[in-house]
């Protein structure tokens, strides 16, 4: 096989200097009582502590994470605002909610039986803006709520129940409250005998549940004609360690699992808000009794929250948890506008009044609050991120959320340090359109929070990435990072792969790297915005994605200091055997754009003397562009392809749609010629080639990222990387482009108006290689090997020990027959940890294992 080597530095500028993994990709036979990945340790070379803090978790409301999630509230929509919020949210009409007269019935509540109505008179406090009048004009007429896309009724659960409610016409003597199936079977019920009073009274019940159903609807139905009203309607069921107002079980059981040091809450862009400021995260707001939360607009993702799990209830839970809390904080900029400097004052006041919150004794102001809240204790807010992703690159306009940053930053940092000097400030930098994210100002910072949302291959390649960071500057922390580029549908296991290397590397350099978090955590399968997501669920069933088993995996498998681990490995690329015919097409992200007179020439090879074909081009133009084909499967994909004539057009804002010229290409030389205009949007234009099928392509991105650069990027096995060669460039609307894009095999050259705009040479884009470290935990003298192998071939291994001698060792493995295989809600243990089978020999100074392919491998050593 052809040799490849590649030689982990030492870490740079560290005055403890300290050992990572060395490893050699090797040629020939390996000995025979060797395997073809052989590890090296040497547990007597200590090197680098290992921060407690490497890994935590990052929390955001995103794909209903919160209300119909971790949020335990089985209700939707419990005290009626929803379609005020969401009417509100852009101060106009929201294009889902209805006109809200007196006549309107509120999103997710039915009545049978009895009028219902929205009213705003003689509510129940001044927080809420709307109460539902009930006229029951029949026996036993009934309100029910389906709840979160159904309300899981589990038999032998106890649901406790809570409402207000407020007479205004004669009373109904009694209320059943009850859970039933779609098909009106009940699961549970409960009678309700009020003793009204005049005004506003809580009434609660508890419903136990006899049969089960994931789908089930909350019914309450009452006796005799009446009138009167309701607010806050709210059935829990058993909540994570028993707290008040907490939250689901299963979902939280699963991020105790994965062991966090640390919390981050409560976002991500929900923090800054969109439209308007209001749609801020104002933690005030979400403390106190659920009646008292008005609730708002996650406008950054599309629908109301509740604000239940609020500012006191992510401390709560990161208390539980065992997890320091991180809160980031609004520096008084949303999507779409800001606060100027000069009257930033109120936000600063808000985020000290979180820390004294938080952190202040029970004589401050909002300790005595907190206190109130059922903690007297502080809970100890140890970091606070001044702003979500708003150091970008214009400053001096907010086009990107980045509004005089720097000053903003030092205004607030000046102000935290002076009352709170032990907490850690974060600060933002670049968190798109860059590999190298920098600090560019000269603010004192404690910690830098670098983003990256890549492909596979992009993460496996960044093992060194911190080498050379400068052990003078700051903390560095990866607060946002996982595969986005080829993971599939759900999440699968290249992504966890490629984020496992990414995660080694970050072991290696853990006196600069010292925290990190993946994001984002959760998903309702019923309300997806952002792919992926580690754990997904609906109203009954939860799992996780392979991402989600390698965060767990590593934080429970990790000791304090790292060790000198050197790696030989000698696996063989799988060749492909044949050539695989291709074909050429074009593509839009984001934009609307035409395409008209494509030309494609195919070069044969030459042939032999005396042959009739003598080979060379021959012209294989298509007629016309009727008759493309879509490029890709996914609905959301499509996009919106008409001809006009001899013109394509492609007239909606859709990400990745591909038109496929229906010709089959089986040279390795051809020549591709097309016009292209675009006609408005975000980006440029895309010229496919090498087409195979919507997992594996390339394509020339003339004025991508923002229509700001034009590069080559290779689509392999859904794993999409950027080849080297990129550089600035910008597509003007309304006018015509001659493109012309030449493949020789490997060599790919594209012009456009006769000027060359890309040269350059494509790898092979599958991953392949072995990646291995090796850490301490001095306290229990217990050491912990990692082991990564993205190759399609399994093998053999062996750990040869020195400075040590295993007592006992034990493996376990997370992998499957494809890098491309996933969990899913009908198949949720596809891909889990399992154990794995090591054999000690030498008297303990080497262990045998397999390796098996695609896989993430940890072997537990215990020395004696």
């Amino acid at each position: 096989m052809k040799s490849k080597t590649m030689i982990t530095a030492l870490l740079a500028l560290c005055a403890a200097m300290g050992w990572q993994t060395e490893t050699k990709a090797q040629t020939g036979q390996s000995p025979a009582d060797e395997g073809q990945v052989n590890i090296q340790v040497d547990v007597a070379q200590k090197g680098i502590e290992i921060s407690p803090t490497l890994y935590g978790i990052f929390y955001e409301d995103i794909n209903f994470a919160s209300d119909g999630g971790l949020y335990a509230e089985l209700i939707r929509n419990r005290s009626f605002e929803y379609d005020a919020i969401a009417r509100d949210s852009r101060n106009r009409p929201s294009e889902t909610s209805s006109n809200l007269d007196g006549e309107h019935v509120p999103a997710y509540w039915r009545a049978e039986g009895a009028n219902i109505s929205l009213t705003t008179e003689g509510l129940l406090n001044e927080k809420q803006g709307h109460a539902l009048k009930v006229e029951n004009v029949a026996a036993y007429g009934s309100v029910s709520n389906e709840g979160y896309w159904g309300i899981n009724a589990v038999a032998g659960t106890q649901y406790k129940l809570s409402f207000w409610i407020k007479p205004m016409q004669k009373t109904p003597n009694k209320i059943y409250a009850s859970l039933k199936s779609k098909s009106t079977k009940v699961l549970g019920k409960t009678l309700i005998m009020p003793k009204y009073v005049k005004g506003w009274q809580k009434i609660e019940a508890t419903i136990i549940a006899e049969a089960s159903d994931p789908q089930a609807v909350f019914e309450l139905s009452f006796e005799k004609p009446s009138t009167f009203l309701l607010d806050v309607v709210s059935l829990f069921p058993p909540t994570y360690k028993g707290r008040e107002n907490g939250c689901r079980i299963d979902l939280a059981e699963k991020l105790e699992a994965l062991h966090p040091a640390f919390m981050r809450f409560p976002g991500g862009c929900y923090v800054e808000g969109n439209y308007k400021p209001e749609n801020a995260y104002h933690w005030e707001r979400t403390v106190g009794p659920i009646e008292r939360r008005p609730g708002h607009m996650n406008a950054n993702w599309g629908y109301p929250t509740t604000d239940g799990l609020g500012f006191h209830e992510f401390l709560q839970l990161s208390e539980d948890l065992g997890a320091k809390p991180l809160y980031v904080v609004n520096i008084g900029i949303w999507h779409g506008g800001c606060t100027p400097l000069n009257e930033l004052q109120p936000w600063i006041d808000e985020c000290l009044g979180a820390l004294e919150y938080a952190n202040g004794p029970v004589t401050s102001h909002y300790g005595k609050m907190r206190a109130e809240n059922g903690h007297p204790e502080p809970f100890g807010i140890a970091y606070i991120e001044i702003g979500n992703e708003n150091y970008n690159y214009h400053m001096e306009n907010n086009n990107d959320q980045s509004d005089h940053y720097p000053e903003r930053f030092r205004m607030f940092y000046d102000a935290i340090k002076a009352r709170f000097p032990e907490v850690q400030c974060i600060g933002n930098v670049e968190s798109w359109g860059t590999d190298y994210p920098k600090w560019r100002n000269n603010n004192p910072v404690d910690i830098l929070d670098e983003h990256y949302y890549r492909n596979p291959a992009w993460f496996v390649n960044q093992y060194h990435r911190f080498d050379n960071y400068d052990r003078r500057g700051p903390i560095i922390y990866p607060g946002e990072y996982a595969v986005t580029q080829g993971y599939g549908t759900t999440g699968n296991l290249n992504a966890a792969m490629g984020e496992a290397v990414f995660m080694m590397g970050m072991e290696n350099n853990a006196d600069i790297v010292r925290m990190s978090s993946y994001a984002p955590i959760f998903v309702n399968e019923n309300s997806i915005q952002w792919r992926p997501d580690m754990i997904r669920f609906n109203s009954g069933q939860s799992f996780g994605t392979p991402s989600y088993w390698v965060q767990q995996l590593f934080p429970t498998h990790v000791g304090n200091r790292l060790v000198k681990s050197d790696l030989q490995w000698s696996i063989p690329v799988k060749k492909e055997e044949k050539e695989i015919p291709v074909s050429v097409g074009v593509a839009t992200w984001k934009t609307q754009a035409s395409y008209r007179n494509p030309e494609l020439t195919i070069y044969l090879p030459s042939a032999p003397a005396g042959f009739i074909d003598d080979g060379g081009p021959r012209d294989v133009s298509p007629s016309n562009m009727n008759g493309w084909k879509s490029g890709n499967s996914k609905p959301e994909y499509q996009g919106n392809w008409v001809t006009d004539g001899d013109i394509l057009r492609q007239t909606s804002n859709a990400e990745e749609s591909m038109r496929i010229y229906p010709y089959t290409i089986t040279t390795k030389h051809y020549t591709f010629k097309v016009q292209a205009r675009k006609d408005s949007g975000a980006e440029g234009f895309m010229i496919v080639f090498n087409y195979v099928d919507e997992k594996n392509f390339d394509w020339l991105n003339l004025g991508g990222w923002s229509n700001s650069r034009t590069s080559v990027e290779t689509t392999s096995s859904g794993n999409r990387n950027t080849l080297e060669g990129a550089h600035s460039d910008h597509y003007n609307s309304d006018r015509w482009y001659n493109i012309e894009l030449d493949v020789d095999g490997e060599e790919i050259t594209a012009k456009v108006d006769g000027k060359t705009v890309y040269s350059g040479k494509k790898k092979d884009g599958r991953m392949h290689g072995v990646y291995a470290n090796s850490t301490l935990d001095e306290k229990t003298n217990t050491l912990y090997t990692k082991i990564v192998n993205l190759c399609a071939t399994g093998t053999t291994g062996t750990l040869q020990l020195s400075g040590g001698t295993a007592e006992k060792a034990e493996m376990v493995r997370l992998y499957g027959l494809s890098g491309e295989d996933e969990n899913t809600m009908q198949y949720p243990d596809n891909i889990v940890p399992r154990p794995a089978t090591v054999q000690t020999a030498d008297e303990g100074k080497r262990l045998t294992f397999d390796v098996a392919p695609f896989s993430v491998n940890i072997i537990t050593t215990k020395l004696k």
